[in-house]
């Protein structure tokens, strides 16, 4: 299985976005300005000449292969009669790469992109990377995979497959279409291609676009077109000649790209003959090439009601936008509506998308005035260049931060956080058990002070270490994540400024859980050190102690002397010599607890693991907010 070819600034220089599309191809080319900050680079994006000698940025999906040679485009229809014949309309959801289906797709991917290479003097062989686009009911990750395969296997430099209606909605952020403010509230993109009608919703609020396709392309209609003008005649030709059935769908696509580019009200008249598709002296354009296709159609009102009575055409694409309002984007406002793909053109549409989500059809429903077609592609090649140009600051990013935290430093801070605190809770610990001896105890004799000193630490081990430890940990946590959240905006803010980490958490319900489940086995691995070091720093802690325990601890400096008794002051006075020795007393425990964690590898091998573990993935989460969620 092949891979997809990783941005590499030293290298890549342009992205080309190509859209493969059932009934049209086009492509586009953005060039990478690495060195720029995104304040300063100008994301033009150009249309790439499909067929360089008519200067077509759009051909139709057609392809006609022949023994000498491989005919796309336009071009195809001049030799559709010559071995294996016109194909259009062969673009589907791929199952295998050994499919017939797949073969021919893959053919005419290597011819597009053969026809884009000879046609722009810029590219070389190194110097370019390619994204391509699927339509939006192609999600499951099996099918996605092919269709990648297939690009790789055609020999596209194939860096990124995104969603055909996804690419749509980056390209109308862009300043030409004008319609980001609607996506800052909330957008819809409906994109209509010939195979599939592809919807995406994105709003700033999540910045997490929802897609969904449905099978209402525009073919639908060329289907109505061809199966009501077939006559018994046709019939008989084509099951004689079925070489030619795509030639006369084609036709048919044709009528119905004029009709509705025309006044709703003006006829549309295609009539041919079949010698106009035939080649001369053949038998077929001697018996056939007389006979009449009688493609009319009265007007646009006429149109619609075919497709409708045959089809359901209409009544299903309200169908399934309803569908998706209420299943896929249930609760969520659509301010605007972007209509791509040539087949946006149809003016029945907008009547229907206003009604379903309740908009204002002159202000919050539009298309790209420039070129539907080019849409796609257009998208696409803005959306590769800005992934392109993430992934790498994703890859500088880790390679930057990840190494701090193998680093002995960041391990020793640790240690010494954990030492103090322990040390200094020990202590108050002790200095509490010694205030309750002074008071309470029945002897001026240090072993029972002692005794009362190992019960209370013992106490202290079970019931609060554990604790002690784990706060110390998580504010580790938290401060180096504050630290790394700092050094991450640095660069973000140069890269994709506005993408800023707020604060860390900020992520969709699959990030936190991820993040969640890291730091759960961090708080494992905490409680687990807790548990275990609970005897081992008990020990420590006694061991430091028993030096300076040979006199009776002091009262603290608020008891007042009045109220002692005798034997309180007996016992004062005999800790007098220790408690000038605080600060001596708790270096040296926090000294012990460092020494012995620094040396304890188990302690440091799990510290060390589990810290990076959830660091790796607290990084990787928030990274992605940085990128554009291409796929």
């Amino acid at each position: 299985m092949k891979e997809l070819i990783i941005p590499n600034k030293s290298k890549h220089q342009y992205v080309i976005g190509i859209d493969f599309g059932h009934g049209e191809t086009s492509a586009a080319i953005c060039e990478l300005e690495w060195d720029k900050d995104a304040s300063h680079r100008e994301s033009e994006v150009l249309d790439l000449d499909m067929n360089r000698q008519a200067r077509k940025k759009v051909i139709p999906s057609a392809i006609c292969i022949t023994d000498n040679k491989i005919y796309i485009g336009e071009d195809a229809f001049s030799h559709m009669s010559e071995n294996e014949g016109i194909r259009v309309s062969f673009k589907k959801s791929p199952k295998s790469l050994y499919g017939k289906d797949e073969q021919l797709m893959m053919r005419f991917m290597e011819e597009v992109y053969s026809e884009i290479r000879s046609a722009d003097d810029r590219l070389t062989d190194t110097n370019h990377i390619v994204y391509i686009a699927r339509p939006s009911g192609w999600n499951d990750d099996a099918t996605k995979e092919t269709y990648r395969q297939m690009a790789l296997e055609a020999g596209i430099p194939l860096a990124g497959l995104t969603s055909e209606s996804r690419a749509a909605i980056f390209y109308a952020r862009s300043p030409k279409v004008n319609f980001l403010n609607n996506i800052t509230k909330g957008a819809l993109v409906f994109d209509l291609g010939s195979s599939t009608l592809d919807l995406t919703y994105l709003s700033n609020v999540d910045n997490n676009p929802i897609d969904q396709g449905y099978d209402d392309g525009a073919s639908k209609i060329e289907e109505a077109i061809y199966e009501r003008y077939i006559q018994p005649e046709t019939k008989e030709f084509l099951e004689e000649y079925p070489i030619f059935v795509d030639a006369l769908k084609f036709r048919a696509r044709r009528c119905k790209e004029i009709a509705y580019s025309k006044n709703p009200d003006d006829s549309t008249d295609e009539a041919f003959r079949l010698r106009q598709i035939l080649p001369k002296n053949t038998d077929a354009c001697q018996k056939y090439g007389k006979t009449e296709i009688e493609l009319y159609i009265e007007n646009i009102e006429e149109l619609n009601q075919l497709i409708e009575n045959q089809k359901h055409y209409i009544s299903d694409i309200k169908k399934h936008l309803i569908e998706y309002r209420e299943k896929e984007i249930p609760g969520r406002k659509v301010y605007g509506v972007l209509l791509t793909g040539g087949a946006s053109r149809m003016a029945f549409l907008s009547p229907i998308i206003a009604e379903v989500f309740n908009l204002d059809i002159e202000s919050q429903v539009k298309y790209d005035r420039d070129n539907p077609s080019l849409t796609i592609s257009r998208g696409i090649a803005l959306l590769g260049a800005t992934d392109a140009i993430t992934s790498v600051l994703v890859s500088d990013l880790k390679a930057s931060i990840q190494p701090m935290f193998s680093d002995d430093k960041l391990f020793n801070k640790l240690v010494g956080d954990l030492a103090w605190a322990i040390a200094s809770k020990a202590w108050d610990q002790v200095e509490s058990t010694c205030n309750r001896w002074i008071k309470n105890g029945t002897t001026t004799d240090a072993d029972e002070m002692k005794e009362w000193v190992q019960q209370d630490l013992k106490f202290f081990q079970t019931h609060y270490l554990g604790s002690i430890i784990n706060e110390t940990l998580n504010n580790f946590v938290k401060e180096q994540s504050e630290r790394v959240r700092k050094e991450m905006n640095a660069i973000i803010s140069r890269y994709a400024p506005g993408q800023e980490i707020v604060r860390f958490g900020n992520v969709n319900l699959g990030q936190q859980e991820a993040i969640e489940n890291t730091l759960a086995e961090l708080n494992n691995v905490i409680s687990k050190i807790g548990k275990d070091m609970g005897d081992i720093i008990s020990d420590i802690l006694w061991k430091a102690l028993a030096v300076f325990l040979w006199g009776v601890f002091a009262l603290p400096y608020y008891i007042l002397k009045s109220l002692l008794t005798s034997d309180e002051s007996k016992r004062r006075d005999k800790a007098q010599n220790i408690i000038k020795k605080k600060i001596e007393i708790i270096n040296n425990v926090k000294g012990s607890i460092r020494d012995n964690l620094t040396k304890n590898r188990d302690f440091k091998n799990q510290m060390t693991s589990a810290i990076k573990s959830y660091f790796d993935t607290l990084i990787d989460t928030n990274l992605q907010r940085v990128r554009i969620p291409i796929e």
